[in-house]
């Protein structure tokens, strides 16, 4: 399989990249899942603006576009669904809420609805808190109009004077007689200096024309037209709704949201629970009529209730002070797209990296990568090679030019994918919502844009961006390729679903080339692994660093709660630092008693822009023990003094780590080299938990280390500390003193034998 030689394109694959042009995004796709086992089924969801599409399976080698670079390698695969495919365009439309299904006790023509609410952004046009509307407008709902609370019975209204401020709880009641025909609101706060007490509203409405069959929403309401569209989506917390089969009157009213007090649940119709069953999506009734319902979009868990008190500050430890869920108007689960194929994988194909090639008649086309594994206990190899999928998701969709993101650089978007990602919305784990607060939610039931083998990374580089993720993982499938290696490729799902088991059909394990986001579960995993004498190659910087879980309701995504000292775009709010997940405490790994120094030998120290660094070799290199790794390399020979297809020069760059023994790096660590004297242009500077601990931050430079660390039973852990590191394995046409050392490493592993002892 030759190199596509620069400004070529033979399979009809390319990206719509010009600095400074915005493109439009005509054909595109995604998968209902990032890996898939052979033997299995995996389908693909298509939006076509051409009236039809063609579809290929290719096997990805190397995604570069670079001409210093292999260039783009894949080759075509027989699949059953190859061949023409009719267009249909779809829609991206995003807001959570939460959906309860039609029930006439529901639909009564007297009742009262009431519930805690604080609104991150009460000014906006409209936003529901809570309706029972038909598209043709009949129905009721509660809600904000321009920071005002509204209640709407058909095409009335009634209006408080009273503006609701921004991150303040409240109380709203609202009631309808229709006997009397009155309407009545109650809105008092909560929480705060409140020196008025609460505010009232009565006005006499007209009934409505018919009994609603639509289903009850929170936080969102159906939109008049019969588009059967969802909309007006509130942002900002919910806490307790209530549905009474009644209007109370305005005595018992008037009490309601006061300290001790709550809406009278032994009458209610419904008693919605939000702090029951946090770790899934499902929505709890404990009135006993079972009208539960179902969050969509996922909103976010394990929020901060009216009630909480501040003297607890994990849910799993006081659930009733956390009965509230934080809804965003730009939260996406699951895009919904129309199925466009299924395709049943073949038990006869090889592991690998793989993608559905998408191409229309006028030139556009998409690559929707996936990884084929080999089922649990029928490995096809000895090697496995575990993509990083969870960073992929957390990195999935960026926002490159988002206020307060710290990778923002002038002219974006300069890429279709770019333009797609902030025209639909989307967002990743380090973007804000409209609201401003961090997005700790990510699914692969989407596009995601920059995860393609030839997206180049806006923030790599301080020009025209480079590879990163899936597209940087690359450099390392390619390299095992032209080594005739035959490798099974693994991923984060794999590892957290089947754990160790997974790993022990491997002699040597490699990772992808920056595995920041991991979860207990996998780093369970590893260690087992080590400790029973597997053999790790951390071929990344900046690994294992953020603590993540999988979805554990819908299996589909991950999340994440940003805490503590330590780089980040947000900070979780007071109180809801664990994850809905799982209930375990989100922050870096160091903060939980698992700093990447103390297993693999080196842990985050530094980052910055190009160009990078060259290694060079450390006394411990001249140890016996670390022989093997460099045979064929000079006593005084620089590692990786070269160019480099992500940093444009240097092994060692971007994101770095090094060796610290008071975070745990074993003594028995060898540092086999080491990268200094990084470019202060390119911002190179500390995390921010190395510059809190530091006495002397100015003295305390980012470094890349490269090392060895044995295990028992001949366990080893090599790692280079470097996300740049597998971007040097191709130079000089692969003659290059990085892919010698990989090499070395790789086969020593792969042997009998104690490494590193």
């Amino acid at each position: 399989m030759a190199a596509v030689p620069a400004g070529r394109d033979p399979v009809g694959l390319h990206s719509a990249y010009v600095m400074g042009t915005l493109w439009r995004v005509d054909l595109l796709g995604y998968a209902d899942r990032l890996s898939v086992a052979l033997g299995s089924e995996i389908s693909f969801m298509v939006s076509s603006e051409a009236d039809h599409y063609r579809a290929h399976l290719v096997r990805l080698i190397h995604g570069d576009t670079n001409p210093a670079g292999p260039g783009f390698k894949a080759c075509e695969v027989m699949a059953s669904f190859a061949g023409e495919h009719p267009g249909v365009t779809q829609q991206i439309r995003t807001g959570s809420y939460v959906r309860v299904p039609h029930a006439t006790g529901l639909a009564r023509a007297d009742f009262t609805i009431a519930l805690w609410f604080l609104a991150t952004v009460p000014n906006r046009a409209t936003q529901t808190l809570i309706s029972k509307r038909d598209p043709d407008g009949s129905g009721y709902a509660l809600g904000l109009h321009k920071g005002r609370v509204m209640l709407q019975l058909d095409g009335e209204s009634l209006t408080l004077d009273q503006p609701v401020l921004p991150r303040v709880w409240y109380f709203v009641a609202a009631s309808y007689d229709a006997t009397s025909r009155e309407a009545r609101l109650v809105l008092t706060q909560t929480s705060g200096v409140a020196l008025d007490g609460p505010a009232t509203a009565t006005a006499r409405l007209a009934p409505p024309a018919a009994a609603t069959t639509a289903d009850l929403l929170i936080a969102a309401e159906a939109l008049p037209g019969g588009s059967g569209l969802i909309g007006h989506f509130y942002n900002g917390k919910i806490d307790g709704p209530t549905f009474l089969s009644r209007a109370l009157a305005a005595d018992e009213l008037s009490v309601l949201g006061q300290p001790g007090t709550a809406p009278p649940a032994a009458r209610a119709v419904v008693a919605w629970d939000f702090s029951q069953e946090i770790s899934t999506w499902r929505i709890v009734d404990r009135g006993g009529n079972g009208h539960h319902g179902v969050a969509v979009n996922t909103p976010m868990r394990g929020a901060t209730g009216h009630n909480w008190t501040g003297a607890e500050t994990a849910w799993p430890s006081a659930p009733e002070q956390y009965g509230a869920i934080h809804f965003h108007d730009d939260d996406l689960a699951d895009a919904g797209w129309e199925r466009a194929f299924t395709w049943n994988v073949p038990d006869d194909l090889d592991s690998g990296v793989y993608a559905v090639q998408l191409a229309d008649a006028d030139g556009n086309s998409d690559l929707i990568p996936f990884a084929i594994t080999p089922r649990l206990g029928r490995p096809q190899a000895e090697i496995a090679l575990v993509l990083p999928t969870f960073s992929y998701l957390a990195y999935g969709n960026e926002q490159g030019s988002a206020p307060g993101n710290m990778f923002a650089i002038p002219g974006y978007p300069s890429t279709a994918e770019d333009s797609y990602i902030l025209d639909n919305g989307l967002r990743s784990l380090y973007d804000h919502h409209t609201d401003e607060s961090g997005v700790c939610y990510a699914s692969w039931l989407r596009p995601l844009m920059n995860v393609r083998p030839m997206y180049r990374a806006p923030f790599m580089d301080n020009f025209s961006g480079a590879p990163h993720q899936l597209a940087a993982d690359l450099h390392l499938v390619d390299w095992l390729d032209h080594c005739g290696y035959r490798v099974d490729v693994l991923t984060d799902l794999e590892l957290d679903r089947e754990g160790v088991d997974r790993l022990r059909d491997y002699r040597v394990v490699l990772t992808g080339t920056h595995c920041e986001y991991w979860s207990f579960r996998m780093l369970s995993a590893a260690l087992a692994y080590l400790r029973d004498g597997g053999r790790l190659m951390y071929l990344a910087g900046n690994g294992m660093y953020w603590v993540v879980a999988l979805d554990t309701d819908t299996g589909t995504g991950i999340e994440l709660r940003r805490r503590g000292p330590a780089d980040q775009t947000w900070q979780t709010q007071p109180g809801e630092a664990h994850l809905s997940s799982t209930g375990e405490l989100g922050g870096v790994w160091r903060y939980r008693g698992h700093s990447p120094q103390s297993w693999l030998g080196v842990g985050y120290f530094g980052a910055g822009g190009a160009p990078g660094r060259s290694y060079d070799r450390q006394p411990d290199s001249f140890d016996p023990r670390a022989a093997f790794v460099f045979e064929g390399i000079g006593d005084d020979e620089a590692i990786g003094d070269f160019p480099c297809l992500v940093n444009r020069w240097g092994a060692a760059g971007h994101e770095v780590d090094h060796v610290d023994h008071e975070l745990g790096t074993p003594l028995h660590t060898l540092r086999l080299a080491s990268a200094t004297d990084f470019d202060p242009a390119a911002r190179w500077g500390l995390p921010n938990e190395e510059n809190i601990n530091a006495q002397d931050p100015v003295a305390r430079l980012p470094q890349a280390d490269m090392t060895l660390t044995a295990y028992p039973q001949g366990g080893a852990v090599f790692s280079t500390g470097s996300v740049t590191w597998c971007g040097c394995l191709s130079y000089n046409d692969y003659d290059n003193n990085v892919a010698r050392i990989t090499r070395n490493v790789l086969e020593r592993f792969l042997a009998d034998g104690a490494p590193g002892r």
